[in-house]
């Protein structure tokens, strides 16, 4: 039986190809930042939607509200700086070297909040780096 969280992570990745696909195509147009504005309106319209139906009450210390607006920040600039990457490279290519977002937090993870990888792990991160770059070439 296939766990829920495996469901919903395959469900992020096709949305997310999906929003890159997206973005590539807005972007032919559509400066980079009137596009991620754009999308931005979109997904209030979403993310709204699901709190409202969900009935999840914004709580949390003062502490994790700044990192979730943070989040926000951080998401925003590096959405511009994806679209302004479709704008000028190809669509295969940026997407591949930007889902890599994933090295930057195994290694605030390592260095900063004290996580331990596996050698597996830092194989498995080792392999991503070398199958992009092998993507872009």
């Amino acid at each position: 039986m296939i766990s829920t969280g495996l469901l919903l992570a395959v469900g992020a990745l096709l949305l997310f190809g999906g929003w890159a696909v997206a973005g590539g195509l807005a972007t032919r147009s559509v400066s980079a930042a009137n596009a991620v504005f754009l999308s931005y309106l979109a997904s209030i319209v979403v993310a709204g939607a699901y709190v409202f139906v969900a009935r999840r009450p914004i709580a949390g210390t003062r502490t994790d509200v700044a990192f979730a607006l943070a989040s926000g920040a951080f998401l925003a600039a590096g959405s511009i700086s994806f679209y302004a990457a479709l704008t000028r490279g190809s669509m295969a290519i940026v997407s591949a070297v930007a889902a890599l977002y994933f090295v930057v937090p195994a290694f605030v993870g390592v260095v900063y909040l004290d996580e331990v990888l596996s050698l597996t792990n830092v194989a498995g991160l080792g392999l991503a780096v070398v199958a992009v770059a092998l993507i872009a070439m």
